[in-house]
């Protein structure tokens, strides 16, 4: 079991639904607040960017004044980053296949988290809306 030794905890919104960008931002101050050395902090934005953005397109979260909770967990050889919808989606994270038209404007952001991260998942919470927790896993190096 990981040994957190920092920990950052927010929510994002947006008057129109969840602001990507601000997630973004969100996330990477805390990685550099809680020490970003040995990470690729490129490869972060885009991970948090392709779940912020699941979020916005299938959840709640993207509702007037809807968000996100994020949560980043910082240990000694690794970054954990958690973000967690508002809720309402009607299907769980899929890692799909990438389509035949290598144009397509969607369907891999979840693989590119596969690919990028150590380690990713997802938990669906217990509360009425069935909030989902995506999370990924990066090592210091």
């Amino acid at each position: 079991m990981t040994a957190w030794d920092g920990r950052g905890t927010g929510r994002v919104t947006g008057d129109g639904g969840v602001d990507v960008r601000a997630v973004r931002r969100w996330v990477r101050r805390e990685v550099e607040r809680l020490g970003a050395d040995r990470l690729d902090l490129a490869d972060v934005d885009l991970m948090v960017d392709e779940i912020a953005t699941n979020a916005l397109r299938y959840t709640d979260s993207r509702r007037p004044g809807g968000g996100v909770r994020a949560v980043v967990l910082m240990a000694a050889d690794r970054v954990r980053v958690e973000i967690t919808d508002d809720g309402g989606a009607t299907s769980l994270p899929v890692v799909k296949v990438v389509a035949a038209d290598a144009w397509a404007e969607c369907g891999r952001g979840l693989a590119i988290v596969a690919c990028l991260s150590d380690c990713w998942g997802f938990e669906v919470g217990r509360a009425a809306e069935r909030p989902v927790t995506v999370w990924f896993e990066v090592a210091r190096r």
